[in-house]
């Protein structure tokens, strides 16, 4: 064999070595990123126009990826909407509807899933109702909540020691790997922080929080936002400034259930979507970015596929646990249902102590979203055939839950922790 030709085979083998490589890496299975923040509210976040510069890093993520303008939250509160986010059911059907109880354990979460498929997966999480106690820790292989000792949650902040912790924690992951990180400053007590002189009242120091807790995202994404993963940002509720006569988050109102949502992933063009987006969507959504098979009976879909029209989302809360407040959102058209709740029915341990509430009211709300998007005009008449009907929907939907209902012990300690963020009295 003349030197020509050898070195055109070794050319050649050289260039086919290359190109299976090349393949080889384009099919390995992105990784997963997950952040979510506590008691966030979009319309506070400058890519979505807000005035004040609280969110650099999560607006630039927002530039690289596809921004849902109308997401919701499925509960207006942590444990029910970051349970359903996991594992894509409503919380009457995973059962984790208020802190005594814990997600059915039966249910496949989105860690236990990709954990199945290969998945080195990682948690690390601050605040109290997000770990294994209520079923959050299901599928992870490293998981850590231990941000939770570093101080009283109303009196610390805890942004930079969760990312110092998140990033000590995944060196040496493997790849695809999951990650998911819960930040919690945004949630009241509101902290001052200096470096962001926004003001001092509520609002002002809640914008400060944001700002906090942005720049340790960006610390976070440097290290967890590698080629070939998809990134997904959004949080478990908004926040009450009075625009009800109420504050913290004990309503099914706008401000309480709107929610920013983010996804950045290969092949996606930057874009904004108007099409509702739900909690319950982002287990099927994220499993088809996966290429993974979604487990059957899932009521949410992919949102990158055609969205229904006539779609309803449902909304409920058992907090404060005095009042069953229940929900739908039907094309323009939101009829809110609020009834005493018998709170016999609740445990024991957490009987009489009642959250005094006074601005959630006992009645039928209905309001047209597009001539009224804060929710100000009741237009609920029993003559009225859209309030007939989405009381309808509204009942055939709650006439039935699948969970089976997974007590909580609740020892001293984690008594008074809930009690030191207004869970209980």
């Amino acid at each position: 064999m003349n030197r020509r030709v050898a070195r055109a085979l070794i050319a050649a083998a050289t260039t086919l070595a290359l190109w299976v490589g090349a393949c080889s890496r384009e099919q390995r299975p992105p990784n997963l990123v997950l952040i979510t923040v506590d008691t966030l509210r979009p319309d506070h976040l400058g890519y979505a126009g807000y005035s004040r510069r609280t969110s650099p890093a999560i607006d630039r993520l927002a530039s690289e990826g596809v921004v849902f303008t109308h997401a919701t939250s499925v509960a207006g509160w942590t444990l029910p909407s970051v349970a359903t986010i996991f594992n894509g059911h409503y919380p009457k059907d995973h059962g984790a509807t208020d802190f005594h109880w814990s997600i059915d354990a039966s249910l496949p979460s989105l860690a236990s899933i990709l954990r199945k498929h290969g998945y080195d997966t990682y948690g690390f999480v601050s605040h109290i109702m997000l770990t294994p106690t209520y079923g959050m820790g299901d599928g992870f292989a490293h998981f850590d909540f231990s941000v939770l000792n570093v101080g009283h949650p109303h009196e610390i902040e805890t942004s930079q020691k969760l990312t110092e912790i998140a990033r000590r924690g995944v060196r040496g992951m493997k790849e695809p790997y999951f990650v998911w990180v819960h930040y919690f400053d945004p949630h009241f007590e509101y902290l001052e922080h200096p470096q962001y002189p926004f003001g001092a009242a509520d609002i002002d120091r809640y914008d400060a929080e944001i700002a906090y807790t942005d720049y340790y995202i960006d610390d976070l994404l440097k290290v967890v936002d590698r080629k070939n993963t998809v990134v997904v940002f959004t949080s478990d509720h908004g926040e009450e400034f009075g625009e009800h006569g109420g504050k913290y988050h004990y309503t099914l109102h706008g401000e309480v259930m709107r929610v920013p949502l983010v996804i950045k992933a290969p092949g996606l063009a930057h874009r904004e979507e108007s099409a509702p987006a739900e909690q319950i969507d982002l287990l099927p959504t994220i499993l088809e970015l996966l290429a993974i098979d979604a487990p059957a009976g899932l009521p949410g879909r992919d949102l990158f596929a055609p969205a229904d029209p006539h779609h309803s989302i449902y909304l409920e809360r058992d907090r404060p646990p005095q009042w069953r407040q229940r929900g739908v959102v039907r094309g323009s058209h939101k009829l809110v249902v609020v009834e005493a709740a018998d709170t016999l029915l609740v445990p024991a341990t957490s009987r009489n102590e009642e959250i005094p509430v006074t601005w959630v009211k006992p009645g039928m709300y209905l309001y047209d979203l597009a001539r009224d998007p804060g929710e100000t005009t009741n237009l609920f008449s029993t003559d009225d055939s859209t309030s007939l009907s989405l009381l309808g929907l509204l009942t055939s939907h709650f006439a039935t839950a699948a969970a089976r209902k997974q007590p909580v012990e609740l020892d001293e300690d984690l008594l008074r922790k809930l009690k030191s963020l207004g869970y209980i009295n």
